[in-house]
């Protein structure tokens, strides 16, 4: 019987509009528009990771870049306004308007604000783009916030470098150019595991040769089978939990159907019960996941251990004999 890790991967595509209008035109307030080029001041020098699920936001930076009071005035119905963003050289980590960085685990989202204003409505993360409305006016941003969102349950450390140039656009007006240059940060991880994994990819449990009279009798021996997990990347003063459930073809918790079961060649009337160290059937649903056993550190991991038994048990009708191997995934929990 062999036993493997199965991954997925879930990626979201998002589709990016610009602003655009051809007749109408905004003014800015007392003819005082904000200065064609902002470039924004460094970031902090570290940024600290807290516990996030994922797709949520683990820290964030904000940065004040501009003192004025500008907004755009005299809008007519139609015009429009808004912002576009882009980030040299990285890529979209598959969640809305957030970027992969070289850290594993967390991507960067940038937005903009202007604190206390109504009209602005709090942070906006481009591209983004709004109708105006002649009798309200639209504020210019004055704060931007990097945001350091968890995209996977691995989460790393280490240095984050990257630029982008942001537009603030209007109809009829000049864009505004608000950029960043080498924005610089080391993010600290002191919660979660950058990787689990188990040290053998692929376990074969052989199950032997079992008479089926043994099988009805419910007289076969029990296989035994185990997994040392390593978890690296988090160092915590007490050990975090780690948890394992398993996939496969199933009619219930632990009892695991043969491959190409039906067919002539395959037995039939039996399947193979996987149970924990204490007799428990394993669990196939993640709800139902059963905690691995710590078992000790090592100097750049921490060291889990889960322990199971196989064995051949009826599964109704009548007990044929045949091909009785089968194939089973497990699906490590973690952070």
């Amino acid at each position: 019987m062999l036993f493997k890790k199965m991954l997925s991967t879930l990626i979201l595509v998002t589709t990016l509009a610009g602003t655009h209008s051809a007749f109408a035109a905004c003014n800015w307030w007392l003819g005082r528009p904000p200065p064609g080029k902002i470039t924004i001041s460094p970031l902090a020098g570290t940024t600290t990771l807290s516990p996030a699920p994922i797709g949520q936001a683990m820290a964030s930076q904000k940065i004040s870049f501009y003192s004025g009071n500008a907004s755009t005035e005299d809008c007519k119905t139609g015009d429009k306004w808004g912002m576009t963003l882009n980030v040299s050289g990285l890529e979209s980590a598959g969640l809305p308007n957030v970027y992969k960085t070289n850290v594993e685990g967390v991507g960067i989202r940038i937005g903009f604000d202007k604190p206390l204003s109504g009209n602005w409505g709090g942070v906006e993360y481009p591209p983004f783009e709004y109708q105006t409305y002649p009798t309200i006016p639209i504020p210019f941003p004055t704060q931007v916030t990097i945001d350091f969102i968890r995209t996977g349950t691995a989460v790393g450390k280490g240095p984050i470098s990257f630029n982008f140039s942001a537009q603030f656009q209007a109809t009829g007006l000049t864009p505004i150019n608000i950029v960043g240059t080498n924005l610089t940060t080391e993010v600290a991880n002191n919660i979660y595991f950058s990787a689990c994994e188990a040290q053998v990819k692929s376990l074969i449990v052989p199950m032997g040769k079992v008479a089926s009279a043994n099988i009805r009798n419910g007289n076969t021996q029990a296989q035994n089978f185990n997994l040392n997990v390593y978890c690296k990347g988090l160092r915590p003063t007490q050990p975090a939990p780690v948890k394992i459930y398993f996939q496969g073809a199933t009619t219930s918790d632990g009892l695991l159907k043969f491959n190409d079961a039906g067919q002539s060649h395959v037995a039939s009337g039996a399947a193979i019960e996987l149970t924990n160290g204490k007799g428990t059937r394993l669990p196939f649903t993640p709800s139902k996941a059963l905690n691995l056993d710590w078992q000790h550190s090592q100097p750049d991991a921490e060291v889990y251990h889960f322990a199971g038994q196989a064995r051949y048990v009826p599964s109704g009708g009548e007990v044929k004999a045949g091909k009785a191997d089968a194939v089973v995934s497990y699906v490590l929990v973690y952070n």
